[in-house]
């Protein structure tokens, strides 16, 4: 597996691949068009895109409001998601951020998150909002 970090310049990811990663959710056309504009890191297996996570970042606080992963792919969906959080978290540090916040709207990342550190800081009606700081 490898990891592409893209710019909201940078072209976007294609469709199919949203519905394949976000499988069960709405995509309206507000929520495709951050998908596919803003800042993300993408996971790919092989040529395939298996995982996605977009955020905006503040001077302290890294906000990843969508994940997403594509769980019929040969790469585990903890191994994505294993890898998305490696990558945030080393951007975190080489960026001095202090806070990474994220709301995954998928159960497959809860074990992850709590082993990693991770704590539920909110519910919502989205799913629940996780954080990590960094000293």
């Amino acid at each position: 597996m490898h990891y592409r970090v893209l710019g909201p310049d940078t072209g976007g990811v294609s469709v199919a691949d949203l519905r394949r990663l976000f499988r069960g959710q709405r995509l309206t056309p507000a929520r495709r068009g951050r998908l596919q504009q803003g800042s993300r890191i993408l996971a790919l297996c092989g040529c395939r895109v298996v995982g996605l996570a977009a955020y905006d970042r503040s001077d302290r606080e890294l906000r990843v409001e969508e994940v997403g992963l594509d769980t019929t792919s040969a790469c585990a969906p903890a191994e994505i998601a294993d890898g998305l959080l490696d990558a945030l978290e080393l951007g975190c540090v080489a960026g001095s951020v202090r806070r990474l916040v994220l709301l995954p709207r998928t159960d497959l990342m809860d074990d992850v998150l709590h082993k990693r550190g991770y704590a539920a800081i909110a519910r919502v009606t989205a799913g629940t909002w996780y954080e990590k700081r960094f000293v």
